[in-house]
This record gives structure tokens, C-alpha cells and sequence, in this order.
């Protein structure tokens, strides 16, 4: 392994393998022109991305860049003018005046080299007429020009546009990989129910972990433990529990959806098998098994699916109507939260 394999292997071990087959494929001269990335958030899609840029753009390139000729000091600067980064503004679809820009981009001579890279991040907010602006391009490729395109699924890009695209998913490590890569960075992580809550994605958990060590804040999964303990046991704080949620509406009502799930998910092991045990060390609130294990027994399973879908139809509405009054409906799901259990 060199060098340059090993600091990939290093800093995103779960990485190095598909970009190892990559660039295998681009010396046996069947890499494509376009290719697809996805995952969850903060797998590393956008670091792939820009690992293979840098090695179609090394002018002296073999089983990786080189990370010493004149391109890639250029791109280690950001300062690569055959690398373009395409993504959208805040809260705004990547219209087709940016597709037809990078595509007059693409149609002129390398600056340096043979090669010219696109990353297009968030993928799946190019409008229709930009993603059919795309498909030219794709299928009649200017020279030796790659589009590497990022998203977390592929079930949101047009059927056209995927077909002539190569697509990779990107998988999160296992436990085993996960938990030395993190304390490398510095986080010794014993809670799995963490590991769980970001789905294994090493980026936002970092960034979690990070978070929470600079603010020197609390885990919030012990807030929603607690809140929806008060509540339960004394109704008159449900304003304060709803004010919290309120703060930060989309991630606090996932994370109390989380706690709901989990009580589901214990729930429905001790129907089926009798024993929930086996769940304990695996769920988001592996931390408050005992406190589950009592709750189960005062919700049914039918109020626990009522709840779930309760919780993320509130949230939705919440993300897509900001000019709905927040704490109405998060008192009125409190309520019906409530009301569920004896």
C-alpha cells in the first residue's frame, strides 16, 4: 500500500476500498463519465467525490494522485480551474442557467492536463430542465470530461438521467471499524444507542461528538427521557417539555420519535418472543433500558404505531409550514402522547 493509500485508509478506512476500485477501473479504460454517489448524510460522499477528483486531474497519476505535481498542489489549493463544484443555495433547486453555465465550462480545453471534473452535490434538486440539460452531455461526453454527482438516494433523479449514470452506494462501517475511527479522532464511544441515532455515519457523528464537547452540552436523547418522564408523571410541566421541543423542532421530534420506536420495538419483541432483552444493547435508548421496559407495559402497540405516525406527520408539517404555530401542535401531540399511556 502507499503512501497515499494509506492516508486514505486512515482517515476514512471505509472509503479506501471503493476508491480503490475506482481508480482500477479508470486505468483498465472503463470508467465512466458519470457517476452517481449515494448515502446517508455524512458518510463521506462529497470525500469520495473529491479523492477521485483529485486523482482524474493528477497529471501523474498511477494507482492515486501523486499529491506532488503542479495539479495536485492546485487542487490540494482549491485553486484547480478544471475542478468545478456545482450545488445548490439554500433552499433553492439547482436551476438549468447553472447546467448550461458548467456545461459551456466543459465544452473548453483542459487548463492543465487531459481531464475536467464536476461534482454536483444534492443531485436530486436539479430541476427537470437542468437534469434534461444534463443528459446531452452525459451521453456525448466533451473530451475527457467526469460528472460526479451526489445524493442520498437515487429514487429522486429522473429514470433518464440515472441510466446513464454509474451508480455506488455508499455504506456506513460496521461497529467494529466505527468505534476505532472515532477514537482516533478523539472519542472514546461506549453508548451504542448513539451509534444507532446517526445510523453509523461516521461525519455526523463526528460533528455530533465535536458539538457537544465544544458547547459542553448534553445529550439530548436524556432531555426527551426526561421530558416525556415529567410529563407523564406531572402534566403540569408539559408547556416546559414543549418549549424544549420547540427550539429545535425537526431534530428533538425525531429524536422523542426515536424513543417512541424503541419503546415499539421492545414492545413488539416481548409480544412475539417474550424476551426484549436482546433489543436492550442495540437501541438509540439502549442508555434508559429500565425506564423502557416500564413504559412499554403502560402503551399498546397500537398506540405506539398511532404515536410514531403522530410524531413525524407533526414534524413534517412543521418543516414545511414555518409559519404554523409551533407549540400549538407540539402541545396537542404532547397531549395525544400522553393520553396513550395508563
Amino acid at each position: 500500500m502507499t503512501s497515499g493509500e494509506n492516508k486514505v485508509a486512515l482517515t476514512t478506512p471505509w472509503l479506501a476500498p471503493l476508491l480503490k476500485q475506482l481508480t482500477a477501473t479508470y486505468q483498465r479504460g472503463r470508467f465512466a463519465h458519470g457517476l452517481l454517489f449515494t448515502g446517508c448524510a455524512g458518510v463521506g460522499k462529497f470525500t469520495l467525490a473529491r479523492h477521485l477528483a483529485k486523482y482524474l486531474l493528477c497529471t501523474n497519476k498511477q494507482s492515486e494522485a501523486c499529491n506532488q505535481c503542479h495539479s495536485c498542489s492546485l487542487f490540494a489549493a482549491q485553486n484547480h480551474l478544471d475542478f468545478h463544484l456545482l450545488q445548490n443555495e439554500e433552499n433553492k433547486a439547482i436551476g438549468i442557467e447553472h447546467v448550461r453555465n458548467l456545461i459551456a465550462t466543459l465544452n473548453e480545453r483542459p487548463h492543465l492536463g487531459a481531464n475536467k471534473v464536476v461534482i454536483i452535490k444534492n443531485a436530486n434538486l436539479l430541476t427537470v430542465p437542468a437534469a434534461n440539460a444534463l443528459l446531452k452531455t452525459l451521453e456525448e461526453p466533451q473530451g475527457n470530461s467526469y460528472l460526479i454527482l451526489l445524493s442520498r438516494t437515487h429514487h429522486q433523479l429522473m429514470p433518464t438521467l440515472l441510466s446513464r449514470i454509474q451508480h455506488t452506494h455508499l455504506h456506513t462501517p460496521a461497529d467494529s471499524d466505527l468505534l476505532p475511527w472515532l477514537a482516533l479522532q478523539g472519542f472514546e464511544v461506549q453508548d451504542k444507542g448513539l451509534l444507532r441515532l446517526f445510523q453509523n455515519s461516521p461525519f455526523a457523528l463526528l460533528t455530533h461528538l465535536q458539538s457537544v464537547q465544544d458547547s459542553n452540552g448534553q445529550d439530548e436523547r436524556r432531555n426527551c427521557v426526561e421530558g416525556l418522564f415529567y410529563l407523564l408523571n406531572n402534566p403540569e410541566t408539559l408547556f416546559t417539555f414543549s418549549q424544549f421541543l420547540a427550539e429545535q423542532t425537526a431534530p428533538r421530534l425525531l429524536l422523542l420519535f426515536h424513543l417512541v420506536h424503541d419503546l415499539h420495538k421492545l414492545k413488539l419483541a416481548d409480544c412475539l418472543t417474550g424476551n426484549a432483552d436482546q433489543l436492550a444493547s442495540d437501541a438509540v435508548y439502549a442508555f434508559a433500558y429500565p425506564q423502557l421496559q416500564i413504559w412499554k407495559n403502560q402503551v399498546s402497540l397500537k398506540g405506539l404505531r398511532y404515536l410514531s405516525a403522530e410524531l413525524l406527520q407533526t414534524r413534517q408539517l412543521l418543516i414545511e409550514h414555518s409559519a404554523l404555530k409551533k407549540e400549538l401542535l407540539i402541545n396537542a401531540l404532547l397531549i395525544k402522547i400522553k393520553n396513550q399511556f395508563q
